[in-house]
């Protein structure tokens, strides 16, 4: 794992996620964001594990297997539950504190098939705004061949305190 954080002494055993969210790869430093319900039900489905956590770049990794479609291959549902995964935490985390983002628009291209083992998730940011962000997603299989591409926007809601 790739420390692009600032890791702080938390109390982990009193964060009701705790496990969850190591397991996921997920900084103790976003942990107090995540108190209501820590990574959601659907990165533990799909096995999403954080691997690099930055405003400037989040990566992922997640298994094909579990995750396929009918013809045995990795469902673009998946992938885009990916891609928004990382786009939405790492909008998350530039407003991190002061704002709640929600996606507005998600598209993807399905470049190439994943058949097996796990592929791997980029999202680099092309606007952070103080309202909106934008962000790229490219997927990648385990020889690094790009399977898809894709763009999140996220509205940034204002926390109400």
């Amino acid at each position: 794992m790739n420390d692009n954080f600032t890791t702080q002494p938390t109390q982990s055993s009193a964060h009701p996620f705790a496990d969850q969210l190591s397991r996921h790869g997920i900084p103790e430093t976003m942990w107090p964001y995540l108190t209501q319900n820590g990574v959601g039900e659907l990165v533990e489905k799909l096995q999403i594990v954080f691997t690099e956590f930055s405003t400037q770049r989040l990566c992922a990794t997640m298994p094909v297997a579990g995750n396929t479609q009918v013809y045995g291959i990795l469902h673009g549902g998946a992938s885009a539950a990916l891609a928004e995964t990382l786009g939405s935490m790492a909008a998350a985390l530039h407003g991190a504190g002061t704002s709640q983002p929600v996606g507005v628009d998600l598209n993807i291209t399905h470049h190439k098939a994943g058949r097996s083992g796990m592929v791997t998730a980029q999202c680099t940011p092309i606007h952070l705004g103080a309202r909106s962000t934008s962000h790229e997603i490219i997927i990648s299989n385990d020889a690094g061949q790009r399977l898809a591409t894709a763009r999140i926007t996220n509205m940034l809601l204002p926390l109400e305190r």
